[in-house]
């Protein structure tokens, strides 16, 4: 029987090119909740020397995302409708950590929110972001987010699920 793997969901995501290169990680994944960190590093701040706003906002997005992972039946797919994020304080240094949850999961729409803190625990960032949940797969076929892709072609489904051979 096929069960959720929060490992492998880390282990798939942290792999993730994009998220490499962000500098981001995703920490823990369970229960409609997440937590992912971001080191800030030369390349992600703006001309004021402090981390562009759209690194908070894919915080946002990524970690709502992989909150909502642990909540959705493992043939379910999602895709981001909208989010917002609220810049409270610019941050420079160190590491942030986003702390995502689901707020809501309906049918075919879920909400989450997130909170980003810096190194000190101080509130840095605070946002929600929205998912159009697609029902479509069949339950023999691999979620979404456990898809492994190589390069530009299409993705080649491996056998990823616990209890999957």
């Amino acid at each position: 029987m096929k069960t959720f793997d929060e490992e492998l969901v880390k282990d798939r995501v942290n792999r993730f090119p994009f998220v490499k290169m962000m500098g981001m990680k995703l920490i823990s994944c369970r229960g409609g909740a997440s937590v992912m960190r971001c080191r800030v590093r030369q390349a992600l701040k703006n001309s004021g020397g402090t981390l562009h706003g759209g690194v908070l906002g894919t915080l946002v997005d990524m970690s709502v995302a992989t909150a909502l992972r642990s909540a959705l039946p493992l043939t379910s797919r999602m895709t981001t409708v909208e989010y917002k994020v609220n810049l409270l304080k610019p941050v420079s240094e160190g590491t942030i950590t986003a702390r995502g949850s689901v707020i809501r999961l309906g049918k075919t729409i879920a909400v989450g929110s997130t909170e980003i803190r810096n190194a000190a625990g101080d509130p840095v960032a605070f946002g929600s972001a929205t998912f159009y949940i697609l029902n479509v797969r069949s339950p023999g076929d691999s979620p979404g987010i456990m898809v492994a892709t190589t390069g530009r072609s299409k993705p080649k489904i491996k056998p990823i699920l616990k209890g999957e051979s």
